[in-house]
């Protein structure tokens, strides 16, 4: 008697090519990391507030530097994307709090305190997602991509003018020029130069505590480091501007001519001067 084949009767072994087409999407799927839905998820339940800060950044209402620190965020996040890892439960539960707490605040709040519980929110599920990464650097990164410039120029503008003025005054004495501190004004021989807006040094401020933000990041620092760094930024900041007021007095009142641009010119150095100590207290151990 004939004997059919062995797979004749028990099936075919061999796998077809419908299961080739599973196993490749199983692992499509297993190479995904888990936390990347749960991102996306979050970053959709937040998105009135997103809407808003666009808004805000394109209408000509403030200056639109958080793009850039957005910007450091997304780069950050994708060099690091191997190492991102579901967050914990705990860490979960927080951040959907949060972002609850951002939807209902903005009925009760101004939208941008709305917007910074939604980069609260995000901070925490990033820093739980990375959990090797200086977590305070990612919370002050996304909080400077709020559109604040406008707002720190309300609130803090006159009060930097007038800081500067007053502390540009013992400069100018320094130098031989007997100019006196009055209100956001420097006086001197029956001239007034006036400490404006732009010289108040919110912009500099910015500026500088998002370099010590991300060379923080960079660098792996501690909270506590991260915070002195942001200290170490402002007071050379404030120093810097200072320095550039003082020298910035001189054209202004008549005492020299300078061309047009030697004003960015001093801006500029004054800049500089503040962010390379900034550098190396950031890279100091």
């Amino acid at each position: 008697m004939h004997e059919a084949p062995l797979n004749a009767r028990i099936g075919r072994t061999a796998p077809g090519p419908m299961f080739g087409a599973a196993m490749a999407s199983s692992r499509a799927r297993a190479a995904i990391p888990a936390a990347w839905p749960l991102l996306a998820l979050l970053l959709a339940a937040l998105w009135p507030h997103w809407v808003w800060m666009a808004r805000r950044l394109t209408d000509g209402s403030d200056e639109p530097w958080g793009i850039l620190a957005v910007a450091a965020v997304l780069a950050l996040v994708w060099r690091d994307r191997d190492a991102l890892a579901l967050p914990s439960r705990h860490a979960l539960a927080a951040s959907g709090a949060l972002a609850v707490a951002a939807a209902l605040a903005q009925f009760f709040v101004p939208p941008i305190f709305a917007a910074g519980i939604a980069m609260l929110s995000l901070a925490l599920f990033l820093a739980s997602a990375l959990p090797h990464r200086p977590a305070a650097t990612l919370a002050t990164l996304l909080l400077l991509a709020l559109p604040v410039i406008a707002s720190l120029q309300f609130y803090l503008g006159y009060p930097l003018r007038a800081l500067t003025a007053h502390a540009a005054a013992p400069l100018l004495q320094a130098a031989g020029i007997d100019a006196r501190a009055a209100g956001a004004s420097l006086q001197w021989n029956g001239t007034t130069v006036l400490v404006d807006p732009p010289c108040a040094g919110i912009g500099m401020l910015w500026v500088g505590s998002f370099v010590a933000a991300l060379l923080s990041y960079l660098n792996g620092a501690s909270a506590r480091r991260t915070l002195a760094s942001g200290l170490v930024a402002a007071a050379l900041v404030l120093a810097a501007n200072v320095l550039r007021n003082a020298v910035l007095f001189f054209p202004e009142a008549g005492l020299v001519h300078w061309p047009e641009a030697a004003h960015r010119a001093v801006g500029l150095a004054a800049f500089a001067l503040a962010i390379a100590p900034l550098v190396v207290f950031t890279h100091w151990n």
